[in-house]
C-alpha cells in the first residue's frame, strides 16, 4: 500500500481482497472509468483520505498527441457533470503557481475556463496564486470568492502527486472530498471542502510529480518530473478546462466551447 501519493487508487492497491465493495468500473463511451468509494472509518483511516468518491480516468491524449481528445474532454465532463448541482453557479478555483511548471495545472487551466453566463447558468473563476506572492492563502481568496458568488458548487483544479511514474501527465483524478492544498509534498494548507467552504467542492487533477527518497539525507524526499512536463501540463489543463466548461454548459456543445475558447 502506498501512502507517498495523491491517487486513491494507488493508495488502495492491494487492499482489493479485504474491501471488495469499494472499487468499481463503468464506460463513458469507449473511456473507461474506475470509481473508489470510501464508506467506512476503517477504511478512510486506513488510508489517509476523507470519506467521498475517488474517480480516474486514463487520458492518453495529454502525452500521446496523436490520440484524440474529445471522447476523453467528454467522458471527463460528464463525470464532473455527474457531480455538480443542476442549476446555480459554479465556482472554478485554479490552485498553485504559475512559475513552477509543475504546480502550474491549476493556473493554467483557469485561464481556459469559460467564466460568464451562458444558457442562464453562471461560472465564476479565479487562480489562487501562491502565498508568498499575493498574502492570501488559497482558502481564504476561496471562502471570500464562494461568500460572494454564492455558488451551488466550487470546482478545485491542483497538480497532484504520485507514486507510479505511469500515471504522470496520464492520470486524472476527480474526488467530491475537496483537497488540502500541498498534501502531496507534504505542505499540507487548510482543507477545501464542503464542510469548510459549506457547498459542495469537486476536486480535479493530474500527477505531475513522483516522490523519491533523498539519499543525501536520511528521511529527505525529492520531487521529481519528467523533463517534457511543461507540454504535459499544458495539455492537461487543455483537457481539463474544456470539460469543466462543457460540464457546466452542455449546451453549447464542445466545439462552439471550443471556438469560444481558442
Amino acid at each position: 500500500m502506498s501512502m507517498k501519493s495523491d491517487l486513491a487508487k494507488e493508495i488502495f492497491s492491494g487492499l482489493e481482497e479485504k474491501f471488495p465493495e469499494t472499487e468499481s468500473f463503468h464506460r463513458r463511451g469507449n473511456i473507461d472509468i474506475a470509481q473508489i468509494d470510501i464508506k467506512s472509518d476503517e477504511l478512510s483511516a486506513l488510508l489517509e483520505k476523507p470519506k467521498g468518491r475517488y474517480i480516474t480516468m486514463e487520458a492518453e491524449s495529454i502525452t500521446d498527441p496523436s490520440v484524440g481528445s474529445d471522447e476523453e474532454i467528454s467522458a471527463l465532463a460528464e463525470e464532473i457533470a455527474s457531480l455538480l448541482p443542476p442549476r446555480g453557479t459554479v465556482l472554478v478555483a485554479g490552485i498553485g503557481n504559475v512559475e513552477l511548471t509543475a504546480d502550474s495545472l491549476g493556473a493554467r487551466a483557469a485561464d481556459m475556463v469559460m467564466a460568464g453566463t451562458f444558457l442562464e447558468r453562471r461560472l465564476c473563476c479565479l487562480s489562487t496564486g501562491v502565498c508568498g506572492k499575493t498574502g492570501f492563502e488559497a482558502f481564504d481568496m476561496i471562502a471570500s470568492a464562494a461568500a460572494m458568488t454564492r455558488p451551488g458548487a466550487v470546482i478545485l483544479i491542483d497538480a497532484l502527486a504520485a507514486e507510479d511514474i505511469s500515471h504522470i501527465g496520464r492520470t486524472v483524478q476527480i474526488t467530491d472530498t475537496g483537497i488540502r492544498p500541498g498534501s502531496g509534498i507534504g505542505s499540507g494548507k487548510r482543507e477545501l471542502s464542503e464542510k469548510t467552504l459549506g457547498v459542495p467542492v469537486i476536486a480535479i487533477g493530474v500527477p505531475t510529480v513522483i516522490r523519491f527518497p533523498f539519499t543525501g539525507e536520511k528521511g529527505k524526499e525529492v520531487f521529481v518530473s519528467p523533463n517534457d512536463i511543461d507540454i504535459t501540463v499544458k495539455r492537461a489543463a487543455r483537457l481539463i478546462a474544456l470539460a469543466v466548461n462543457l460540464a457546466v454548459f452542455p449546451g453549447l456543445g464542445l466545439e462552439t466551447i471550443k471556438e469560444l475558447v481558442f
